[in-house]
């Protein structure tokens, strides 16, 4: 068959009884259904319907036909209803795609309230160095720093994040504290490669480039911020590090431009799920009580 909706009008004059019945119940005419029923026995070669006075009177055929309809009918009531339970219900894996840094030291210490509320949830944190395909389903909800341009998103801004040179007391006890941007070439720097190009952050990544003394350099948020907390060098982090890690201090250099905007991002078809709709509504609430202290 090369049409599977004719099976509908066919179910439907089994139903109803006539031609007229039924193109009322699917709102076409009757000209329609006569014309897709006879469409649907030429495809299989047998008579489905005889035209009586009183109405369309199935062949033992066509009642054959109607039993194997109703089944399907029926598989796909209970495939719909399985989907939507599945969409209603709050359980189930949330993925959740962040960076390394806000996933590791912001992210994952506040989720324990959420799993005593919804024991039924799985969560995946992922730190991802690339941006995922939310329309693949890569994941279903992403925390990035640059606002998304692609299709069907729900895009949400959860604050800022502004960026500051830390070191460890024990590094500037050792080398000093730098008085300005030139002078940091006399200084070590240890450098996070997790962050994108960024124009916030050029000055920073652009003076890395051309700097003689880089000594330590890591893709991971952990080994980064160990590497500053031994004082190994000078590096750059986001300003709420001085919540997460007290035992780093902010340098007196300026960084008036190094800030980047935070979105929260779904995808359309999925926003609306009930176990990432609950996820989503909580992150919501996590950026919206620490906006003032962490991102703003």
């Amino acid at each position: 068959m090369q049409n599977w909706d004719d099976l509908r009008y066919f179910l439907s004059v089994a139903r109803n009884g006539s031609f007229s019945a039924a193109s009322e119940s699917l709102s076409v005419n009757g000209s329609t259904v006569g014309r897709r029923i006879d469409q649907l026995e030429g495809e299989l070669q047998c008579k489905l319907f005889d035209r009586q006075r009183y109405g369309m009177i199935l062949t033992p055929d066509g009642r054959r036909l109607l039993d194997h309809v109703q089944q399907m009918e029926n598989s796909a009531v209970n495939l719909e209803n399985m989907i939507k339970g599945n969409d209603q219900a709050l359980n189930g894996r949330v993925r959740i795609s962040v960076t390394d840094g806000l996933g590791s030291f912001w992210l994952t210490p506040n989720l324990v309230d959420f799993q005593k509320s919804y024991p039924q949830i799985s969560l995946d944190v992922m730190s991802e160095g690339h941006f995922v395909d939310l329309s693949a389903r890569e994941a279903d909800i992403a925390i990035r720093l640059s606002e998304p341009t692609e299709p069907a998103l729900k895009i949400r801004k959860v604050g800022m994040i502004k960026f500051h040179v830390f070191a460890a007391p024990a590094y500037v006890d050792s080398f000093g504290m730098p008085r300005d941007w030139a002078d940091l070439s006399g200084h070590k720097l240890v450098d996070y490669l997790g962050y994108q190009e960024s124009q916030a952050l050029s000055l920073w990544q652009e003076s890395v480039k051309n700097h003689q003394d880089v000594v330590f350099q890591t893709n991971s948020a952990m080994s980064f911020v160990s590497a500053l907390r031994s004082g190994m060098g000078i590096g750059m982090l986001p300003r709420f590090y001085v919540h997460a890690v007290s035992d780093l201090i902010i340098l007196d250099l300026p960084t008036d431009l190094f800030e980047m905007s935070i979105y929260l991002v779904t995808h359309e078809d999925t926003s609306q799920t009930a176990r990432i709709q609950a996820v989503k509504q909580y992150m919501e609430g996590l950026f919206e009580r620490d906006r003032r202290a962490w991102f703003s």
